[in-house]
């Protein structure tokens, strides 16, 4: 690196002998036009290599750790010496310098454009995982495991092996009497593509008291939302079906670069950013609405959504993304199941009761073979009220409670008959506004009334 500075250095004075300035000293020849110092005005970090401070110079040309800075430095002489032996007048420099910064800048947009378009979908990918834990709003999220697959692996049925392996690893964790393990939510980015995949990943969850949180496709105009969604067939009377949240209205993650040229926006699914959120939220509290479903760090939604609208898609049984408030919020309680009841439409009901079932379950699978005699009866009719009223009232999971049967069967004396009628808390979705008046002592001479939804 020294001799190539060094070279630097002699080439410039061969060059000048060469167009006949004077052969003498050339820091004496410097030193008319202001010296060394007016170098360092004009290439940065020449400084290191001013003959009048031997030490700084010898620290530069010898440490180990300015390697790059020699580089950097050598770099620019270089540009300086093609600049001067390439243009006799100062404007022809100008000129120069300018169409080479244009030329370097489109090259840079280029390059930039083709890179961004390059890992697009990687970006998709990692930002969609990071919205999950971006919802949560902690720290460290626990008990989280994440399944390196693409969208077609988990939805291939003619080659089911990681549909297969999930479901697998659901029933390890349900299927036993130890069921602290057990999954909760199920979060499948993006839109798994027909009625059949997404009722088979239904089934799944179903049978091990999961709930499925996924999205409908990545679509330009709520018209063509409902007419896609009216015509994939994805709702129904179906019990399987109340365990599956759909999403809709597509987020954006990132706005595009347009100062190099991109032109789409890196817009995320927003199933994970949900998940996050009811990962965050009481059970039995939806996250949806201006206070509990305020999606973070997204300011943008694919398409903006009148009233009518989002009503519109929240009665289809979606979960619509909304841009109101100056903020990104979840403005639905819905599941997949359209049947006549309503507890199996609203998934908070749905979670709040695969989560008592599952407690329960693991609490009698610990009493099994126990001898049914009033003290154990007394027993544990006291442990299951003790939960059930811990969970009960104003911020917790249920309303109320009644234990409606605790018996022995009659005939098979090793079935014990449990039935609890639960009530749960319902979301308000919408109120209903009446305004009456009237004028006049008697009222009779004008009354009207109004009323809005």
């Amino acid at each position: 690196m020294d001799s190539k500075l060094q070279a630097a250095e002699n080439q410039q004075q061969g060059q000048q002998q060469h167009a006949g300035q004077p052969k003498g000293n050339p820091l004496a020849e410097l030193n008319k036009i202001g010296g060394f110092g007016f170098v360092e005005s004009v290439v940065d970090g020449i400084a290191n290599m001013n003959p009048t401070r031997k030490a700084r110079k010898e620290i530069f040309l010898t440490d180990g750790n300015k390697e790059e800075e020699r580089k950097e430095l050598l770099q620019k002489i270089n540009l300086w010496v093609n600049l001067l032996e390439g243009n006799d007048s100062a404007d022809k420099m100008a000129e120069t310098c300018k169409s080479k910064a244009q030329a370097a800048d489109q090259s840079l947009k280029s390059n930039l454009k083709n890179t961004l378009d390059a890992v697009r979908q990687l970006e998709t990918n990692y930002r969609t995982v990071a919205q999950f834990y971006k919802n949560t709003e902690l720290d460290k999220v626990d008990n989280v495991s994440i399944v390196n697959a693409s969208l077609d692996q988990v939805s291939d049925l003619d080659n089911p092996l990681f549909i297969d392996a999930i479901a697998e690893e659901f029933k390890n964790y349900y299927d036993r009497l130890d069921l602290r393990d057990n999954y909760s939510i199920l979060a499948i980015p993006g839109y798994l593509g027909s009625n059949k995949v997404i009722e088979k990943w239904a089934k799944i969850c179903n049978e091990n008291k999961v709930m499925m949180v996924t999205d409908f496709a990545n679509l330009d105009k709520p018209d063509d939302v409902v007419d896609l969604f009216h015509s994939a067939n994805l709702t129904g009377g179906e019990l399987h079906r109340s365990n599956v949240i759909m999403t809709c209205n597509w987020l954006v993650g990132r706005g595009k670069a347009e100062e190099v040229g991109e032109e789409e926006n890196v817009e995320l699914p927003p199933s994970t950013s949900l998940a996050g959120k009811i990962h965050k939220t009481l059970m039995s509290q939806v996250a949806a609405g201006k206070k509990h479903g305020n999606i973070n760090e997204v300011d943008a939604v694919k398409f903006e959504l009148k009233k009518s609208e989002i009503s519109q898609l929240e009665k289809m049984g979606l979960v619509p993304m909304v841009n109101e408030y100056g903020k990104i919020m979840a403005f639905s309680a819905k599941t997949l199941f359209t049947g006549d009841n309503i507890g199996l439409q609203t998934y908070s009901v749905v979670r709040v009761f695969d989560y008592v079932t599952k407690v329960l379950l693991d609490f009698l699978n610990r009493r099994a073979f126990e001898n049914w005699n009033a003290k154990n009866e007394d027993d544990l009719r006291r442990q299951i009220v003790q939960f059930l009223d811990n969970i009960k009232g104003p911020d917790k999971l249920i309303e109320k409670f009644k234990i409606v049967r605790f018996e022995q069967d009659r005939v098979n004396k090793d079935r014990v008959w449990l039935d609890i009628r639960l009530t749960p808390y319902f979301p308000t979705k919408s109120f209903v506004i009446k305004l009456d008046g009237h004028k006049g002592d008697d009222g009779n001479e004008w009354d009207a009334e109004y009323a809005q939804e």
